[in-house]
């Protein structure tokens, strides 16, 4: 995409390139001593380089997670504390997005909330989405799932300038990530949102690989809606995520959403005996469950204390495109290429992808001690490995 839809605004750098010695390492933006809350790390010869899969566990979180087993086995009527440490995570959460508490609802991972969303846009026949043709299958998927409903989904080449050409009167979305789970490119959310909401195209954001490396403003970036695990920059376990819906889009929802359950009632009968005279919510409320992952909120609330509270999100950021500085010096001499954009504003602030393209590479590598994922070939240049 051109720069103008790859440049993403808020707090991330301008346009410099990633190599600028602005992005170098400094004492101010050093989180070095926290590296002793994740001991998978502080083993002799051990570099962990594999965030964009799953990051190692930190103590801060793993403690959380005693604390509620020990509750678990110890503790008569534990719930009703892990139901209010949920509503702490759940309030930690929107501080961090920008966004108002009860415009969160909790789900079981990205692709859950993508599909809720996917699924309560109204349309007739002949609508279409656009989606980049190198978007995470998860969300490109819960699209396809509508076209038996003759939903047109229209992807567009990774290297086109925008996505103007391809918004017509019948287009009702655009999905898209924040960052790229292949190509690791950044995208400019709010300028698209800017471009076309005002249209009355829903923007719906993939923003698994943004959470925890860097602060989020969904509310100035414009989306409709944003969904994500918690599994990655959050360092949760898996099977909690979250989606964020506009409070101004709901209305323009189906009033049922695709799964209905009793957390999705607002008129819940006291008895729990279900009431034909159903209402519900009139928030993303409507779209929760009940039985929510209590031990996923126990470790979402640590972890976002730590990475929010104590150390900030805007540190965290700077760290991590200071490793990529370093990175990218030390490669130099190699003559080895990091694939993608040069600046620093297009790109991930801790993912990037190594142009290795012989073969020995991975022998090279396993035989050092390293362990790496082979990816597909892309854009016609061979094999990438990520690293």
């Amino acid at each position: 995409m051109s720069p103008a839809l790859t440049t993403q605004s808020g707090s991330s750098p301008q346009n410099i390139p990633f190599t600028d010695m602005s992005l170098s390492p400094c004492d101010k933006n050093d989180i070095s001593k926290y590296r002793s809350l994740v001991p998978a790390v502080t083993k002799d010869n051990a570099y962990y380089v594999n965030a964009s899969f799953q990051p190692p566990m930190n103590l801060r979180v793993h403690a959380a997670i005693d604390t509620f087993l020990d509750q678990a086995v110890e503790t008569p009527h534990p719930k009703p504390g892990w139901q209010s440490t949920a509503q702490e995570a759940q309030s930690l959460l929107a501080s961090y997005l920008h966004v108002l508490q009860e415009s969160i609802v909790f789900t079981r991972d990205t692709t859950e909330g993508l599909n809720l969303f996917q699924r309560s846009i109204p349309f007739t026949p002949g609508a279409n989405v656009l989606l980049l043709d190198s978007e995470h299958p998860n969300h490109v998927y819960g699209w396809l799932g509508l076209v038996e409903q003759r939903l047109e989904v229209r992807r567009i080449n990774t290297r086109g300038e925008t996505f103007a050409p391809y918004v017509d009167e019948k287009t009702i979305a655009i999905g898209l990530s924040a960052i790229m789970f292949r190509s690791r490119q950044m995208n400019d959310v709010q300028g698209i949102c800017t471009a076309f909401r005002g249209r009355g195209v829903h923007v719906l954001v993939d923003i698994a690989h943004h959470v925890g490396v860097a602060p989020i403003n969904l509310a100035e970036w414009g989306v409709s809606a944003a969904a994500f695990g918690c599994h990655k920059g959050l360092g949760c376990p898996s099977g909690l995520g979250a989606l964020y819906i506009d409070p101004n889009v709901l209305p323009q929802l189906k009033p049922v959403p695709p799964i209905v359950g009793a957390g999705a009632i607002a008129n819940l009968p006291s008895t729990l005996l279900a009431d034909s005279d159903v209402r519900y919510y009139s928030s993303p409320q409507r779209y929760s469950h009940l039985n929510m992952s209590l031990i996923g909120t126990t470790a979402l609330k640590a972890s976002l204390k730590l990475l929010c509270e104590e150390i900030g999100m805007d540190r965290i950021e700077k760290h991590l495109r200071s490793l990529g500085y370093e990175l990218a010096r030390g490669l130099a001499p190699l003559g080895v290429r990091i694939v993608g954009s040069k600046l620093a504003c297009e790109r991930a602030p801790h993912l990037y992808v190594l142009a290795l393209m012989h073969p020995d590479w991975e022998r090279w590598f396993r035989d050092s001690g390293v362990l790496i994922c082979v990816a597909l070939p892309m854009w016609g240049e061979g094999f990438i490995w990520f690293l």
